[in-house]
């Protein structure tokens, strides 16, 4: 699979409302620790993505960026402007 169809099934299953985060987090929770690491890294780069200042957002996802830039703004201000996703190694 490439990265184009991965993000095309990620979105449709986010668009789609049969959608059930919780199923998914315990889903997750079943997985290898070390697949757990790298979705979470994977998951903090994204939200540094959405609150760095050249992301581009509109009314449908200001709400991301504004939440993303709080909670990576504040881990950086905490730890000398490093992105949180640098503390986490692949196990």
């Amino acid at each position: 699979m490439t990265t184009a169809e991965l993000v095309n099934e990620v979105t449709n299953y986010v668009n789609s409302f049969s959608m059930k985060p919780e199923e998914f987090v315990t889903a997750m929770n079943k997985e290898h620790r070390t697949l757990q690491q790298s979705f979470t890294k994977l998951c903090l780069i994204w939200l540094e993505n959405c609150a760095d200042a050249d992301y581009r957002f509109d009314g449908r996802n200001e709400a991301a960026h504004q939440m993303a830039n709080l909670l990576i703004g504040e881990f950086q201000l905490q730890n000398d402007n490093i992105k949180p996703s640098n503390f986490l190694p692949l196990i």
